[in-house]
C-alpha cells in the first residue's frame, strides 16, 4: 500500500485506543518511517482503520471504525505526529476530545485507504480535538 494523498493530520480525541499485539517500539519523538506505518496496517484486523504515532509514545496506536480518534492523548500532552489510514473511511472532525459537540465543519471527509497524514507544524491543533470515522466504499 502506498500513500495516495498527502494531507495535514485532521483527526484525533479521547477514548480507549486499541494497541497492536506486537507494537513497534519507537524513539520518543522521532517519526517512524512510512514503511513501519505501512507494515503496521498490514497486521491490524478488518475493523481497524488507522495507525497513529503520537509524540513521546513508544508504540503505534490504532483505532476501529466508529471510535473517537483523538488528535492528542494523555490530556493533550502527546499530539499525533503522523497517521496512515489502513481502510477507506468517511470522517467527521469534532471540537471536543471525546468527539462530542457535532461535526466541525458539518461536512464528512472521505479518505481512501493509504492516505498518509503528517502533523506538519502542529497543524492538528487548529482542526479540533478528534474525529469519528466510518467505513465507506472508496476503492483502495
Amino acid at each position: 500500500m502506498k500513500p495516495t494523498t498527502l494531507l495535514t493530520l485532521l483527526l484525533t480525541s479521547s477514548t480507549v485506543p486499541l494497541t497492536l499485539t506486537n507494537p513497534l517500539p519507537l524513539p520518543q519523538s522521532t517519526p517512524a518511517p512510512f514503511s513501519a506505518l505501512e507494515a503496521a496496517c498490514e497486521t491490524v484486523g478488518p475493523e481497524t482503520y488507522v495507525v497513529v504515532q503520537y509524540e513521546n509514545t513508544p508504540n503505534f496506536i490504532t483505532y476501529n471504525f466508529d471510535t473517537c480518534y483523538p488528535y492528542a492523548i494523555n490530556n493533550g500532552a502527546n499530539l499525533a505526529m503522523q497517521a496512515l489510514f489502513c481502510r477507506s473511511v468517511t470522517c467527521e472532525n469534532n471540537p471536543n476530545p471525546d468527539c462530542s459537540g457535532g461535526a466541525v465543519p458539518p461536512v464528512p471527509v472521505p479518505l481512501p485507504a493509504g492516505t498518509y497524514l503528517p502533523n506538519v507544524a502542529d497543524f492538528v491543533q487548529l482542526l479540533g480535538e478528534g474525529a469519528t470515522c466510518q467505513a465507506n466504499g472508496i476503492p483502495v
